[in-house]
C-alpha cells in the first residue's frame, strides 16, 4: 500500500523558500507604507496651508480693516482650526475648515503680502511653509535650530 504525502525534505524546502520571499518583501512593503504616510501628511499640510490662505483672504475681503493676530501656535486638535483676529467676527476668530488631518503642531503667520509662513508638524513629517505656500521638508540634519526645536529633533 502506497502512502501519499510530502517528505520532510520537501516541507523544509518550501518553508525555506517562503522565508526568503518574506525577508525580501518585508522591507519593500515597509518602505512603501512609510513613504505613503509621509506623502499623505505632506498633502494634508498643503491642504491646510491652502485653506488658511483662502479663509484669511476671504476675511480680508469681508473686513477691509482686518487685523490678523497670531496664527495657530503649539496647537493640537481643533485649536489649529481657528485664526485669531481683532475685528473679524463676534468671537474674533477666522474659522479654518478643511478636509484631511490637522497638524499636530503649527506655528504660522500671515505676511502683509498675504502669504502664510511658518512650520507644520504631522505624525510622519515636519515642513516649513516657503514661497507661495510650497512646503520644504525639515530634516533632522537641518541647520535651522528653530525648525529642529519645533520638530523635536
Amino acid at each position: 500500500m502506497k502512502k501519499q504525502g510530502f517528505t520532510l525534505i520537501e516541507l523544509l524546502a518550501v518553508i525555506v523558500i517562503l522565508a526568503v520571499i518574506a525577508l525580501i518583501s518585508t522591507p519593500l512593503i515597509t518602505n512603501t507604507i512609510q513613504t505613503s504616510r509621509k506623502n499623505a501628511d505632506r498633502e494634508s499640510a498643503r491642504s491646510y496651508v491652502s485653506t488658511v490662505k483662502q479663509k484669511i483672504t476671504e476675511a480680508m475681503l469681508e473686513y477691509p480693516n482686518l487685523v490678523i493676530g497670531a496664527g495657530p501656535t503649539n496647537a493640537t486638535g481643533d485649536a489649529v482650526r481657528e485664526w485669531a483676529c481683532t475685528n473679524c467676527s463676534a468671537d474674533n476668530k477666522v474659522k479654518i475648515e478643511f478636509t484631511g488631518t490637522a497638524p499636530q503642531k503649527a506655528t504660522l503667520s500671515w505676511t502683509d503680502e498675504g502669504e502664510v509662513t511658518g512650520m507644520l508638524k504631522y505624525v510622519n513629517g515636519c515642513w516649513k511653509v516657503v514661497n507661495n505656500g510650497d512646503l520644504e521638508e525639515i530634516a533632522k540634519t537641518t541647520s535651522d535650530t528653530t525648525a529642529k526645536t519645533f520638530c523635536g529633533y
